[in-house]
């Protein structure tokens, strides 16, 4: 099957940028911590339907809770992603709150 592979850093820079160091796989934050998505490495079928759900490069995400599917906050609204599709997806945590702050 092949695969797409998107990646970015949360500032932008290429790939391989020291920002990209401290990355993980969105199945392990924690609850109630904000994430980044800095890459998406999953099939065309896959990254389109965490794109129609408004998970991709650069979005900033809040884990509610864990499980199969977890739950996301994105763009205010809350949805189900299951433990697969989030094994693809690399997020950097995010400095502050949701929203950048503090």
């Amino acid at each position: 099957m092949p695969t797409d592979h998107l990646e970015v850093a949360a500032s932008g820079q290429a790939a391989g940028s020291a920002d990209l160091e401290d990355r993980v796989s969105l199945d392990v934050i924690e609850i109630g911590h904000c994430a980044r998505v800095t890459e998406v490495d999953a099939s065309e079928a896959d990254i389109e339907q965490l794109m129609a759900m408004g998970v991709c490069v650069g979005r900033r995400i809040m884990l509610m809770q864990t499980g199969d599917p977890m739950i996301l906050k994105v763009l205010g609204t809350r949805i189900g992603v299951s433990a697969r599709l989030a094994r693809n997806v690399k997020v950097q945590p995010c400095l502050g709150d949701m929203f950048g702050e503090g």
